[in-house]
């Protein structure tokens, strides 16, 4: 008769993992947090200054982060590098070419057709253009034919009037 409840109702508590609480040890190609920063790209390194230690970069919330003047994607990048580094430093015991492999620069791709949100409105625009292509060259089209018809019309009133006159 009764149901069991198989999800909890406690709003706003969210659980880390211990893994999330530990802060990896720095490798031999990433020292300090001006390194780690150069090494994930994206020009990071121009906010080096809100992390003052190695410990501070891998405790810092997004709250903080955004507190310190950094914006939203270069926040978000940093976040996501941070927790693939430590992911990573645990998983490997500080085997450098992993974490290395692990936190490389992921690179932004330029948008394809104006971007996911704007596909259908770019399509839509291409159509048009190809509309308004087709209409000119049909337009062309008449009025060339026009033109050759003009020219028949001309001879066969010159045929007229050749046979007219003999």
């Amino acid at each position: 008769m009764f149901s069991r409840r198989l999800f909890s109702t406690s709003a706003g508590v969210l659980k880390q993992s211990p893994l999330s609480k530990t802060i990896p040890k720095p490798t031999k190609e990433i020292t300090d947090v001006a390194s780690f920063l150069q090494h994930i790209g994206r020009n990071t390194t121009e906010f080096s200054e809100a992390f003052p230690t190695w410990d501070a970069l891998f405790t810092s919330t997004s709250k903080e982060m955004k507190a310190a003047g950094i914006d939203v994607k270069p926040r978000k990048y940093i976040l996501e590098q941070v927790e693939n580094y430590r992911k990573t430093a645990s998983l490997s015991n500080n085997d450098s070419t992993s974490i290395l492999n692990a936190t490389k620069e992921i690179k932004l791709h330029p948008k394809k057709n104006g971007g996911e949100r704007k596909l259908n409105k770019y399509l839509a625009q291409k159509r048009i253009l190809e509309r308004i292509e087709i209409a000119k060259i049909q337009k062309q089209y008449r009025k060339a034919q026009h033109a050759t018809e003009l020219k028949y019309k001309q001879l066969d009133k010159l045929h007229l009037q050749n046979n007219d006159t003999l």
